[in-house]
């Protein structure tokens, strides 16, 4: 990876984008002869502590879109990991099939930490809780995660302002797109080559036939787009595309760097893609 950086950036900023690189896991549906991550799936029941209320957002139950069980990934992340075991990932998803009223529903804000929650629980305590109506109810599909190795985005309609830390020397001086944006530099020169190799030797993104398939833990997510809330450092918890969300839709859970290392998931937001 480092190699690739620097044949396309050259040493003095390839080195410092590969520098960037972090732990992640791609999730994949569970197949003959390969176990799940522990008790990771999508969707299905929630697995919460005795007692933990059901998450709502302005009056309306959230969905259970996931389970990670971080236990189960093992070492590959280091020190790169929260302080919980087993995180439930839910999201405003609600059903009309099951009492849903569309019409004279007020407007949402799909900014608001209130729009997703992430909520811990013990593995040895936890039990499994149905998701109260109008929530949605998707089918339980046990995951299992490959380790690989990610770089902030560099493709789609916007890169990760991440890139804008790097030091471009006079790189940036012929461009004025450059100078006003630096990390387009990465972007123009690395994005393409970053993608391909991240499906060549890594399998991640596109794998075995599957044309597309953003789901992952961990590590820097695919941004298809420029999100304003990403002004600032950012931690990626998971990135969940198996359920439908519309025409290729899916959803990033983000929080700030000390949140995700205090496990202080109330500020974790929720960044939709959709197309």
């Amino acid at each position: 990876m480092r190699e690739l950086c620097v044949e396309h950036l050259g040493e003095h900023i390839g080195t410092q984008v590969a520098a960037l690189a972090k732990p992640g896991f791609g999730l994949r549906p569970v197949k003959p002869g390969i176990p799940a991550a522990g008790l990771g799936r999508w969707g299905g029941p929630a697995l919460l502590n005795p007692g933990t209320p059901w998450p709502e957002y302005d009056g309306v139950p959230l969905s259970l879109f996931a389970v990670l069980d971080v236990d189960a990934l093992g070492a590959w992340l280091g020190d790169d990991r929260p302080p919980h075991a087993l995180l439930n990932i839910f999201y405003f998803d609600p059903d009309v099939q099951r009492g849903y009223v569309l019409e004279g529903a007020p407007l949402r804000d799909f900014e608001s930490p209130r729009f997703c929650r992430i909520i811990p629980a013990d593995p040895a305590l936890a039990i499994e809780e149905a998701a109260p109506a109008p929530a949605s109810i998707h089918a339980p599909e046990p995951f299992y995660a490959v380790p690989v190795v990610t770089l902030p985005s560099m493709q789609g309609v916007s890169y990760d302002p991440v890139l804008d830390t790097v030091d471009y020397g006079g790189e940036t001086e012929d461009s004025l797109h450059y100078r006003s944006m630096p990390g387009w530099l990465a972007a123009d020169r690395l994005g393409d080559r970053w993608l391909e190799f991240c499906e060549r030797a890594q399998g991640l993104y596109r794998y075995e036939g599957v044309r597309f398939s953003p789901d992952q833990a961990f590590g820097w997510p695919h941004l298809e787009n420029s999100f304003s809330q990403l002004k600032e450092p950012y931690r990626h918890l998971i990135t969940i595309g198996h359920h439908d969300l519309g025409d290729g839709g899916y959803v990033h859970f983000v929080l700030p760097p000390k949140a995700f290392r205090d496990g202080d998931y109330e500020q974790a937001i929720a960044l939709y893609e959709g197309f």
